[in-house]
């Protein structure tokens, strides 16, 4: 699961890059296509066999957004160099927070 939500984030943040740089050309386009439909692929296949693990599907869905929760600011940051502002960093705290909550609760 966990690779397939980077692979899904990668190919987001990929796609917002190239609208920074004004690159919007298909050739450009083909790669983060081709990983979003890997990582559908691997997040599909994650589900399902979390599923089958478990029996709980709102266990699968909090390591998925648990997962998305933590990947997500390392590979933005990675590609665009920013830090989030106030706004966006109490947010994902609050974030953070709900999902512990959640785990613990």
């Amino acid at each position: 699961m966990v690779l397939g939500e980077f692979c899904a984030i990668y190919s987001e943040v990929v796609t917002a890059k190239l609208a920074q740089v004004g690159d919007g050309s298909w050739q450009a386009f083909i790669m983060p296509l081709a990983l979003m439909c890997f990582a559908g692929f691997c997040l599909l296949g994650a589900y399902w066999l979390g599923y089958r693990a478990v029996g709980d599907i709102w266990i699968v869905t909090v390591v998925s957004v648990t997962s998305l929760l933590l990947l997500e600011p390392v590979v933005v940051w990675a590609l665009f160099n920013e830090v989030p502002g106030r706004g966006a960093l109490i947010g994902f705290c609050l974030g953070a927070l709900g999902m512990l909550s959640t785990v613990l609760l």
